[in-house]
């Protein structure tokens, strides 16, 4: 690889700020570094924007590059540094990526084993209300769906509040017993049935 002459020079003479130096420093390093830069990581528009990238760091410390003994292991260096760095994110990155795939995935297999055991036993609590007489039915669909207290099925049903709290009281009981014996177990969502109205 052809060596630009007096490269210590003119990297003194970009020390002082000198654009026509920097200009010839980098149209020198520019096709020379691309090679460098792409084979590593197989992007074009990474290697330029890692070559883009180590030109505006060179300008912005050009106060530092007359102490540079030499110039062309110095660019060099700095583009191998960049280019470890942009692998490592890139790396970083796509386990990052995949965590959150499978994070996703996980995600989406619960919400489907929920939804299903949730529409089981939505089905196994509306077979057990239909079984219900038709009174203590009225008065659980009035308390449970509807959203009634107890004093206000009273009046619509023209009844007591005793007689809604004792009815209310079999029907739940009825229906947790129909769906153990269903499931074998006391469904975690059974608990919502336990609150008084």
């Amino acid at each position: 690889m052809n060596r630009l002459e007096n490269e210590k020079e003119l990297f003194a003479l970009i020390a002082r700020s000198d654009e026509t130096a920097f200009t010839k420093v980098f149209h020198h390093y520019n096709r020379r570094l691309y090679p460098f830069v792409l084979k590593m990581l197989k992007s074009e528009s990474l290697a330029e924007e890692i070559i883009q990238s180590i030109f505006i760091r060179l300008w912005h410390n050009r106060h530092r590059l007359d102490q540079v003994e030499d110039p062309r292991a110095y660019i060099f260096t700095m583009a191998a540094n960049k280019t470890r760095d942009q692998l490592k994110k890139l790396a970083n990155e796509n386990r990052l990526l995949k965590e959150v795939e499978q994070q996703v995935s996980g995600m989406i297999s619960n919400e489907t084993e929920e939804m299903i055991f949730l529409k089981e036993s939505e089905a196994l609590l509306a077979k057990a209300v239909e079984k219900l007489p038709a009174q203590r039915q009225k008065i659980y669909r009035l308390s449970r769906e509807e959203g009634k207290s107890y004093d206000e099925i009273a009046k619509e049903l023209n009844i007591s509040v005793n007689t809604v709290r004792n009815q209310l009281v079999e029907a739940l009981r009825y229906i947790r017993k129909a769906m153990q014996n269903a499931t074998g177990f006391l469904t975690a969502f059974i608990t919502l049935f336990d609150n008084s109205a």
